[in-house]
């Protein structure tokens, strides 16, 4: 399926942004917004995503679901994730991984993060921006203390400089394919095979600091994340403003 509308800036505060506005002023089903260089690009908890000229991809798609119901609004964000990780994979034969729920990691480094933010007017959804910045070149690979979490980019994993551009087509041929489908018991079994730290101890983290250890299962159905408790009990979580971390 074609692109209906495409919006190319050479430079911009946030392409979620722009699609935002672009969305509120009636931008089709599929409108994209790219930008070679971000000056405010967003993630999540209102941090700062670092996308350098030339180096990075910066887009926003707006997506207008159909009777979607809120509680589905949070699979976007890892649509936006396996999207990129099924283009990397087909791509160039690398064996990304999700951490949940919204980036993308190489080598248990980020490379990617999804942000997905909704539109709408009183209690109608409009329509929901998927952004997606993926770490390219290793100019695009924030300095060490800017950053929660260590980083990668895609050219060092390859061993070699890849074309922007070809990476973008490709993801957003598979997220097309996707779109639609996330309620799908297929789109949880792709997710579920690539969830980083299965079977491994992580912390969560909650905004106000509190944190708790627990052995990560997997994704439920409904997008929660899988935890086992200590007495052996299992626990899930919502999507939400928890952050994740392995413990090794």
């Amino acid at each position: 399926m074609p692109l209906p509308e495409v919006r190319f800036y050479a430079e911009t505060g946030s392409t979620n942004q722009d699609a935002l506005d672009w969305a509120a002023q009636g931008a089709p089903e599929l409108a994209l917004v790219v930008a070679d260089h971000q000056t405010a690009g967003r993630g999540r908890f209102s941090r700062q995503w670092f996308t350098p000229p030339g180096a990075a991809l910066a887009f926003s798609i707006v997506l207008r679901p159909v009777q979607v119901s809120t509680a589905h609004i949070p699979l976007y964000s890892p649509l936006g994730a396996l999207s990129v990780v099924q283009a990397l994979e087909n791509a160039y034969h690398l064996k990304p991984q999700i951490k949940w729920p919204n980036d993308v990691l190489l080598n248990d480094r980020k490379v990617c993060g999804v942000l997905a933010e909704a539109l709408w007017q009183g209690e109608a959804l409009q329509a929901i921006v998927l952004g997606i910045g993926i770490n390219v070149a290793p100019s695009s690979v924030p300095p060490a203390d800017q950053i929660l979490f260590p980083a990668t980019c895609v050219d060092e994993a390859v061993g070699r400089s890849i074309n922007r551009w070809e990476l973008l087509a490709k993801v957003l041929k598979v997220l097309l394919e996707w779109h639609g489908k996330i309620t799908t018991s297929a789109f949880f079994a792709e997710w579920q095979k690539r969830l980083a730290f299965v079977g491994q101890m992580v912390r969560l983290e909650n905004p106000g600091g509190d944190s708790f250890e627990s052995l990560l299962l997997g994704v439920h159905t409904n997008g929660h994340l899988r935890l086992q408790l200590d007495d052996g009990s299992e626990r899930s979580f919502a999507i939400g403003d928890l952050k994740l971390r392995p413990l090794s």
